[in-house]
C-alpha cells in the first residue's frame, strides 16, 4: 500500500449514517435502492454584494464600483425524506469557517442535517474571499494568505463586519426561498464540449532538446501577440476535461425548474482586468442561460487550478458567456432522462500532511480536511476543498462507479490550497510552489476519500 493511501485509512474520520455498506468490489454488484423515487427540487437566489468600502484583496485598496453583482444561489433537492442542500458563492472560496457557519444556519432554517449541506464558491477573483467568522480552523491561520497579502485581516472593519452578517442573512434567505417553492422534478443530463474556451496554464515543457526560442520578451496573456491557441517553448500540452454537464431539473410540463452547470474553469476573465466587483464569466453565463432555458441556474466550479479561460478581459466574458450558454442550450434539447432513487449525501474527514511553509502558517503538521458527496440514480456530486488540478477530476472520475461524477473544487474548506496528485510539486511552478502549502501525497489523500464515499454511496440496479 502506498504512503498516502496508508496516510488516508490511519487518520480519515468517517461521519456515516448506519446501514452503509463497507467499500468493496461486493458493493458494486448490490441492488440498494429503489429507481425513480419522485424527487422535489426549490430554488433560491439573494444578493451578497459587499459595500464599496470592502477591500479588495488584490489591491488593498476598496472597490472602485460595482460591474455586476455578487449572488448566492441556493438548490434543495429532497426525496421527501432527506433534504440535500446545495449552497452556491460568488467569491473566491467556501471557507472552513464560513461553511461551518452557512451549514448552523441553513441546518437550523431548514430543519436538515449540517451534513446534508454542500457549500461551494465560482472562485471569482473579482469578489472577497469568505470572511473568518470564528478563529481555530485551521491552526494560526485563519485568512489565506492571498486575501492578506496588501492589507491586514477586515473582521473588525465594519464595513466589512456588515457584509459578514449580510453573507449569513442573505444565505439563509435563499435556502428559505428553495425551501418554500418545492416542486415534483424530473432530472435530466446532457454534456456539451467547452474547449474552446479553456486552456491549461500548465503546459508540459520539454526536459531538453530546445536550443532556440524566439518567444516575445515579455509574452504573457496580456502581451499584443499572445495567441492562448498556440502553445510556446516547444512545449506539450497539459490536461484538460472539456467537459460541461448540465443537470435540468424539470416539472410535470417538462419545462425546467432550474439547472446545474459543471465545468472546470477560473473565473479570471475580467481580473485582473479590472478592480471592480464582478462575478466574472459565470454570472454572465448563468444570465444566458438562464435566458435561453427558462428557470433558474446554478453554475458549479470543477477542478479548475491549472486551467484558465481562453480570453480574458470584458469582451471574452461576454462572449464567453453566450458560447457556453449556446452549448448549454444544445445540451439541453439532446438531453437524456435519468432514474432516480433516494438522495445520499455523506461526508469524510482526512487529514492532510503540511509543507515546511504550511507548518510555520499554521502551527500543524496536519490540517484538516473535507471530501462530501451526493448521490442520486446514476449521477453524483463530489466535492474537495481548495484548488484542485485537472488531474485530480479526471482521477477520481477514472475510478468512479457512477456514470456521471461531477467533481467540485472550491467547496467546503481550503484543505492545501492547490492540489494535485503525487508528482506535480517536482514539475513547480506558481500552483505547485508558493500556491500550496501541501506535502506531494495530499492530493492521493482526496482522490482516496473521494472514491472511497463514491464507492459506499452506489446503488446499481439489478437488470
Amino acid at each position: 500500500m502506498n504512503t498516502g493511501a496508508k496516510r488516508f485509512r490511519r487518520l480519515t474520520a468517517k461521519k456515516i449514517r448506519s446501514g452503509v455498506l463497507a467499500a468493496g468490489a461486493a458493493l458494486l454488484s448490490v441492488n440498494l435502492g429503489a429507481q425513480n423515487v419522485q424527487l422535489s427540487v426549490g430554488f433560491g437566489e439573494k444578493d451578497i454584494t459587499p459595500d464599496l468600502a470592502v477591500k479588495n484583496w488584490v489591491t488593498g485598496k476598496p472597490y472602485p464600483k460595482v460591474n455586476d453583482p455578487l449572488h448566492t444561489r441556493v438548490m434543495v433537492i429532497t426525496d421527501g425524506r432527506t433534504k440535500a442542500v446545495v449552497v452556491s458563492l460568488d467569491l473566491t472560496d467556501a471557507g472552513e469557517s464560513a461553511t461551518d457557519e452557512i451549514r448552523e444556519a441553513v441546518s437550523r432554517a431548514l430543519k436538515t442535517r449540517k451534513d446534508n449541506i454542500l457549500v461551494t464558491a465560482t472562485h471569482t477573483h473579482s469578489a472577497p474571499w469568505a470572511p473568518v467568522y470564528k478563529n481555530g480552523y485551521r491552526g494560526k491561520e485563519n485568512d489565506t494568505w492571498w486575501a492578506i497579502r496588501y492589507m491586514p485581516a477586515q473582521n473588525e472593519y465594519p464595513p466589512f463586519k456588515k457584509w459578514m452578517n449580510k453573507l449569513l442573512e442573505n444565505v439563509v434567505a435563499a435556502a428559505k426561498e428553495a425551501d418554500n417553492s418545492l416542486q415534483p422534478a424530473t432530472v435530466w443530463i446532457g454534456k456539451a464540449d467547452i474547449s474552446a474556451y479553456a486552456n491549461n496554464r500548465r503546459p508540459v515543457r520539454p526536459k531538453w532538446g530546445v536550443i532556440k526560442n524566439d518567444i516575445p520578451k515579455g509574452y504573457s496573456f496580456k502581451h499584443e501577440a499572445y495567441a492562448p491557441e498556440v502553445l510556446t517553448d516547444g512545449s506539450n500540452y497539459g490536461p484538460m476535461d472539456r467537459t460541461m454537464s448540465l443537470v435540468s431539473f424539470r416539472d410535470r410540463n417538462g419545462k425546467n425548474i432550474a439547472s446545474f452547470y459543471h465545468m472546470s474553469v477560473h473565473s479570471v476573465a475580467i481580473y485582473p482586468y479590472s478592480d471592480e466587483i464582478s462575478s466574472d464569466w459565470p454570472g454572465e453565463a448563468t444570465k444566458q442561460i438562464q435566458k435561453q432555458l427558462g428557470g433558474k441556474a446554478i453554475f458549479l466550479q470543477g477542478a479548475a487550478g491549472d486551467i484558465n479561460p481562453w480570453r480574458r478581459g470584458r469582451e471574452a466574458v461576454n462572449e464567453m458567456g453566450a458560447g457556453v450558454a449556446q452549448r448549454a442550450s444544445k445540451a439541453y434539447e439532446l438531453s437524456v432522462q435519468i432514474a432516480t432513487d433516494s438522495i445520499r449525501i455523506e461526508r469524510a474527514e482526512a487529514a492532510l500532511p503540511l509543507d515546511k511553509k504550511g507548518k510555520e502558517r499554521t502551527g500543524l503538521a496536519l490540517v484538516p480536511a473535507e471530501v462530501q458527496a451526493l448521490a442520486i440514480g446514476p449521477l453524483a456530486l463530489v466535492t474537495l476543498p481548495g484548488e484542485p488540478l485537472t488531474d485530480m477530476g479526471a482521477s477520481i472520475r477514472k475510478r468512479s462507479p457512477f456514470p456521471h461524477t461531477l467533481v467540485l473544487g472550491y467547496s467546503n474548506g481550503n484543505g492545501v490550497h492547490y492540489v494535485a496528485p503525487p508528482g506535480e510539486k517536482s514539475k513547480g511552478g506558481y500552483e505547485m510552489e508558493s500556491g500550496t502549502v501541501g506535502e506531494d501525497d495530499a492530493g492521493l489523500i482526496l482522490i482516496e476519500a473521494a472514491v472511497r464515499l463514491l464507492d459506499e454511496n452506489v446503488r446499481i440496479p439489478s437488470k
